[in-house]
Order: C-alpha cells, then structure tokens, then sequence
C-alpha cells in the first residue's frame, strides 16, 4: 500500500521545472479536465483534499501536474509567497 505525504519544494526550481514542462508538453492544468481526472485516478491523488491543505498554508495557490519526468507529480504553488507543495506518494 502506498504512503503519501505533502512536501514542500524549492519554488525557484520547481519554476525552472514548470517551464521544462511546459515546453515539453507535459503540464497538465486543472481545465483540461480529462487529462486532469485520469492522471490523479491512476495516481490515486485525492486532488480536492491537497488543494483545501494549501489554501490553508498559502494564498492564492495555484494546481498543476507534471506528466513525467523526475518532477512528474501534482503541485499546488503560491506565487505570491514563493511556495510549492507536492504531493508525493512513497511506495
């Protein structure tokens, strides 16, 4: 059974990787809904109750996913606070 735990990043890495991201075609936003809801199924993300957990911590955050990579996971980011949080599954 997998463990998950919220982790907080390096937001001006994060960033970098945001941007890799981007331009690679792996970011995944909250409007493309079926892109959306199939990555955090198979993940088992439970993406409602991380983005309550950092509207609690931060302001204004914002949901992303990355689709690969060594960064592949789902992210909530502030920009007004430079924070980032990930939602990390341990096996």
């Amino acid at each position: 059974m997998a463990i998950t735990r919220i982790v907080e990043m390096d937001y001006h890495d994060f960033m970098e990787k945001l941007r890799e991201a981007t331009d690679t075609g792996i970011r995944i936003e909250p409007r493309e809904k079926e892109k959306w809801a199939t990555y955090v199924t198979e993940k088992g993300i439970r993406d409602k109750s991380f983005m309550a957990i950092g509207r609690n911590k931060y302001e204004n955050i914002i949901p992303v996913i990355i689709n690969g990579g060594d960064w592949d996971g789902m992210y909530v980011y502030s920009k007004d606070e430079a924070a980032v949080l990930k939602w990390d599954i341990v096996s």
